[in-house]
């Protein structure tokens, strides 16, 4: 007997509530949390981040049951044109990136080579190329194969990565992928791409019952391993459902379909970029971070962007297929709503335009100087072989953070460093104090502001430290913590890497 989708739909949720709980506790007991007291989070408690490996284990279950029961799709995993199969192959290896980003954060420029290399080998492999992209019937673009193959796989690596942004609050991520598979699902079904429907209903049952641990309040997040494959997965299966004729593409569907996650990305990238930030320079300014500032719950700000990206699917379906007055007015209505909500999120506003962009001009140049410090910081973390000259880090460090005073303590266990968690009064193996020497002399006190973090790795604590600043502060924005952050989690990768060499302090 030959299952159905639907039977398959259903096996794949089981899965994933099977699974999911054995990944938690797993992530649990290996130190792979998400830790709350970081700049950007929202959650209350330690979680753990690797719910992506349940939803793609279910995921290559269900896919590698339906390829030995169901001849369509075992043509389309290793027949003469496997398409699936290099989909899947590509999945891992972008999971793998993904995995390896939750473990030693990978920088940037490694993450994107690794997406570009996979995403060129899957577009190759599954011949995901086109030469001509439509646009409503109203006209064409005409594109050479190279530059063709360059834009597959810029939409590919972009969606990985735009889902990977959104991916701040609980089931956000799950839900509004959901919302834009199922106008893939739908679409494909329509059009015959039967690679596009099979894939895409089995994908939204692993999210399903992925969800009922994802939504809130999350027992386990996606992780970047999760939204990076997510992403990639959409990225591949809007290709194909965007395929109209010979080498011949849709070019509005796609866009539709995840235009929330899209339209994030983008101002993203662009707000940044105006603030001379680096474009991978996290922040609290996405969309559900606005919502939030509105004055929406946590969880009535996820329950508005899913209302908008399932607003953005039935879109995406009538593009599609739709003709005429009526597509127009539906572009148009869309088009009006779009402006308006973007506008209430603060975009497009006068001041953005008049004196809040005179000011991210003035900003731009001291933001740069200070991103500088920090990358340079890190640097200089990542080249010692002891904790000898972590003074000079810190002292490079306060160039760009203007802190002017610095203390790390770093913690030991049998003179080793670190220690465990659950300690409440480790040992300290080392303390390292840098001082600025332009504050010579007696100043005032009420003008102090001390703020102290921890510097944590997965398995240890290794220490903490405590920042002193003096120019009238009263406290540290967000895009300061972040900054920050990066010397710490530069220092906990230091320590950790000197544990492993049996280091003594």
């Amino acid at each position: 007997m030959i299952p159905s989708i639907y039977s398959l739909f259903v096996l794949g949720a089981i899965f994933t509530c099977i699974i999911t709980p054995i990944i938690r506790h797993l992530a649990l007991r290996k130190g792979f949390v998400d830790c709350p007291q970081r700049a950007r989070k929202v959650h209350q408690q330690a979680t753990p981040r690797l719910g992506g490996a349940a939803i793609l284990l279910s995921f290559l279950a269900v896919m590698c049951l339906g390829g030995f029961s169901v001849p369509q799709i075992r043509e389309m995993m290793w027949g003469n044109n496997p398409i699936i199969g290099s989909i899947l192959i590509g999945s891992i290896g972008i999971f793998a990136i993904g995995f390896l980003d939750d473990l030693a954060r990978l920088s940037p420029k490694t993450k994107l080579f690794g997406e570009f290399l996979i995403a060129g080998l899957v577009v190759w492999g599954a011949e995901l190329s086109f030469s001509n992209v439509q646009f409503l019937g109203l006209g064409s673009i005409d594109f050479s194969a190279w530059v063709a193959f360059g834009f597959a796989c810029l939409w590919i690596v972009g969606m990985a990565n735009a889902i990977n942004l959104i991916d701040g609050l609980d089931g956000l991520a799950s839900g509004i992928t959901v919302a834009g598979l199922l106008a893939v699902s739908l679409v494909g079904y329509l059009a015959g791409i039967t690679s596009v429907t099979w894939m895409s209903t089995l994908l939204i049952g692993c999210l399903l019952g992925f969800l009922v641990y994802n939504s809130r309040p999350a027992s386990i997040f996606l992780g970047d391993c999760g939204s990076l494959t997510l992403g990639y997965l959409v990225g591949c299966l809007t290709l194909l459902a965007s395929a109209r004729e010979s080498d011949v593409l849709d070019g509005i569907f796609p866009v539709l379909a995840f235009a929330v996650p899209i339209m994030d990305c983008v101002f993203a990238i662009f707000r940044r970029t105006m603030r001379g930030r680096s474009p991978f320079s996290p922040d609290m300014e996405h969309f559900h971070h606005r919502l939030m500032a509105k004055g929406l719950s946590h969880g009535k700000a996820v329950l508005a962007m899913w209302t908008m990206a399932f607003a953005s699917s039935l879109v995406a379906i009538a593009a599609a297929f739709g003709k005429g007055d009526q597509l127009f007015a539906v572009f148009v209505f869309f088009g009006l709503g779009g402006f308006i909500l973007l506008r209430y999120l603060g975009y497009f506003r006068f001041e953005f335009f008049g004196e809040g962009l005179i000011t991210l001009m003035d900003d731009r140049k001291s933001t740069k100087s200070i991103e500088q410090a920090i990358k340079d910081t890190e640097g200089m973390v990542v080249g010692l072989d002891s904790l000898d000259n972590v003074q000079s880090c810190i002292k490079k460090a306060s160039e760009g953070m203007q802190f002017h005073e610095a203390e790390v303590t770093f913690y030991s266990t049998n003179g080793r460093l670190g220690s465990n968690f659950d300690i409440e009064n480790p040992t300290i193996g080392k303390i390292v104090r840098w001082v600025d020497p332009q504050q010579n002399g007696y100043f005032s006190r009420d003008k102090e502001f001390v703020v102290e973090f921890q510097i944590s790795g997965r398995n240890y604590s290794y220490g903490k430290i405590r920042y002193v600043f003096m120019d009238g502060r009263s406290s540290l924005s967000v895009q300061d913590e972040v900054l920050l952050e990066r010397v710490h989690d530069a220092l906990a990768m230091l320590a950790g890497r000197l544990r492993k060499t049996a280091y003594k302090i």
